[in-house]
């Protein structure tokens, strides 16, 4: 009868809408066809995604109570892989490949990094090269100028509709630099001269790696960070963040002409189960994970590989955790529920646990650093030699990260991650770009110590020292399997593997010296220390890195100029027995600075944020670099994608 089917058709509806509202497939995951299928308004921007939302199979937003959807990707053997900022369907994707195919990567170095990674933002503003680079990695110092920046632009641009004053930010390109006496104009330059990461204050009420945290967050990340009064932007920050780049309306665009490069953030991770063996961590406003198989460098690291949008990071999977399929002949996206993540990553944590040095040597030193006793006493020790630490309780900064870490690639229960500095895998965060095909890389390396440095290279007979300068170049050098471990033997723990250039090698041995002979010539002649090489890749799946072709590497080092070569930073010395009195016995060189140095002045801030401008962008001018002679972007279908 009519009003039979009436009610059935009511009860259908009423059926559908509620398992619509809270049900999902118990599966271990589910394929979406195409992100361009995801139909979400632009005003809400996403914000219906994130810890207690899912999407149905319909791809509409639907609740999940203590349940997180979030999409995740395995991570293949082999050159065809399509990393998730580049897919055509995504707006990141879009947006990304319509730039040139550069990358610019930013080396970790404390405190001069950070300094440093402001000159270098300053001079490729200058150079307008911010606006059309596709990446920018960073790793250690680096991030705390790097996540800031990028951090700011884009919820500047989210939530007021305008871009963000990068002359403010960064500070002008001056050119040449004669005056020491300036202060710091710049808002980051500022910040970084108020900076004390090791402050006594935060250590006295926050343990571990909580401490390093909330430090970094204090000093670099939340005085950039205040856009609206009633916005808690720490806990919201995996969706206002991460989902500008899931969707950008025509309406109100995000990412645009003069939005910055996609950043990805370096660290080194260890299994809890096998702290012997390191491998990269990719962390990126986007995803977060292990861009290798890690079974490939360590029989007992059973952890697999691959991505998981960053809402899930430090969650355990629900219910059934088969991985994600390999199939290289699909464009399908794949989306999984997590439990809420507990506690919910903050946005300082990826930096922090990017550039937690102390903690590495928890993973290779015979003393275990974990013994609050043993570490006080090692941490007593440097205080007698690094005076300016003395107000500092050392032994609860050097703390891993501890994460949960479900893996797309092997599935299974997650595993426990201990984060640390990423300068143990990639200082320079080059492999990162390798890994996803970049055709032209402007290394830029905080390095601290001098190429003509008579430790480093004798001069009789014209040629590195090798034992010396793979310590003290040891990023650069492990690119080239010439590299050396910074700790001896007698320190390291037994059944660590040093795999320092195994895992790195990307580059022709003989390069190196080439390298390092061109970069001493120009010091020699007080230029910048930029120097531009086409090195064929060798494949290496130790690093991630599958595809074999020729890339245009820009390298440039920090180094004193002409212009810069006043000692700006020199340190009271005490004599034989200074360091009794918390006095230094060594001159701070400038630029080579101590990267446990930690207290700038504003002064010593511009300095050196002046000197790294002028390098890069005199010396790119020297090397010839032109941006439009870059491999151009290109917006392809997904079929020729795949083909890449």
């Amino acid at each position: 009868s009519t009003s039979t089917m009436v009610i059935s058709l009511l009860y259908f509806f009423a059926a559908a809408n509620l398992v619509h509202s809270f049900s999902l497939p118990s599966t271990g995951f589910r394929s979406i066809k195409s992100w361009d299928d995801v139909k979400e308004p632009w005003d809400k921007a996403g914000r219906r995604y994130g810890p207690n939302w899912s999407v149905d199979d319909n791809l509409d937003p639907v609740e999940t109570p203590g349940q997180t959807g979030a999409m995740v990707w395995p991570i293949p053997y082999n050159a065809s892989y399509v990393h998730p900022e580049m897919r055509a369907d995504l707006p990141v994707g879009k947006f990304l490949r319509s730039r040139p195919n550069l990358g610019i990567c930013m080396s970790g170095g404390g405190m001069r990094a950070a300094i440093c990674a402001l000159g270098w933002y300053r001079g490729l503003n200058h150079l307008n090269l911010l606006q059309k680079a596709r990446y920018v990695s960073a790793n250690s110092g680096a991030t705390w100028t790097s996540l800031p920046l990028i951090c700011r632009s884009i919820l500047e641009k989210k939530e007021l509709g305008t871009d963000i004053d990068l002359d403010e930010y960064l500070g002008k390109y001056e050119g040449k630099y004669d005056d020491i006496s300036v202060e710091e104009k710049s808002l980051i330059g500022k910040n970084l001269a108020e900076a004390n990461i090791l402050d006594p204050e935060v250590d006295d009420t926050t343990p571990g790696f909580n401490a390093w945290s909330t430090s970094i967050n204090k000093f670099f990340v939340d005085p950039l960070m205040e856009i609206r009064e009633d916005w808690n932007w720490e806990n919201d920050f995996w969706l206002d963040l991460s989902n500008a780049y899931l969707w950008n309306s025509d309406i109100k665009p995000i990412l645009d002409e003069s939005s910055l490069p996609f950043p990805v953030f370096v660290a080194t991770a260890y299994d809890s189960r096998n702290n012997k063996e390191f491998f990269p961590i990719e962390n990126t406003l986007l995803y977060s994970g292990v861009p290798l198989d890690p079974r490939k460098l360590d029989k007992k690291a059973f952890m697999g590989g691959g991505f998981v949008q960053g809402v899930a990071l430090n969650a355990a999977s629900v219910e059934d955790e088969t991985p994600v399929p390999f199939e290289l002949d699909d464009n399908k996206l794949y989306l999984k529920e997590f439990e809420n993540p507990s506690p919910v990553v903050k946005i300082a944590e990826l930096t922090s646990a990017s550039s937690n040095f102390g903690a590495s040597g928890d993973a290779m030193l015979k003393i275990d650093l974990q013994n609050s006793f043993f570490r006080k006493q090692v941490y007593g020790i440097a205080k007698m030699f690094k005076g300016e630490l003395k107000k500092t309780d050392l032994s609860g900064y050097f703390d891993p990260g501890k994460y949960k870490w479900w893996s797309p690639t092997t599935g299974g229960a997650p595993v426990d991650l201990n984060f640390v500095d990423g300068g143990m895998f990639d200082n320079l965060g080059v492999l990162a770009l390798l890994r996803r095909g970049c055709s032209t890389i402007i290394v830029c390396d905080s390095c601290d110590t001098d190429v003509c440095n008579g430790s480093i290279f004798d001069p009789k007979i014209d040629t590195i020292i090798e034992e010396n300068c793979g310590v003290k170049y040891y990023d650069v050098a492990s690119l080239f399997g010439r590299g050396k471990s910074i700790i001896k033997d007698i320190f390291v723990k037994k059944g660590y593997k040093d795999t320092l250039n195994d895992r790195s090698k990307v580059f022709a041995p003989e390069e190196f010296d080439s390298l390092m002979k061109e970069m001493r010539a120009l010091r020699m002649q007080g230029k910048p220390l930029v120097v531009r090489k086409k090195l064929p890749i060798i494949p290496n799946p130790l690093a991630g890195v599958y595809e074999s072709y020729e890339v245009d590497m820009i390298f440039c080092f920090n180094g004193a100029v002409d212009e810069f070569c006043k000692p700006v930073m020199e340190e009271e010395s005490g004599g034989p027995l200074g360091w009794m009195f918390g006095k230094k016995t060594k001159k701070d060189d400038f630029p080579y600075v101590d990267t446990l140095k930690c207290d700038y002045t504003s002064q010593e801030v511009s300095k050196l944020a002046s000197l790294s401008s002028y390098n890069l962008v005199e010396g790119l001018k020297n090397v010839g670099f032109d941006i439009e002679q870059v491999e151009a972007g290109n917006l392809e279908t997904e079929e020729e994608q795949l083909v890449q």
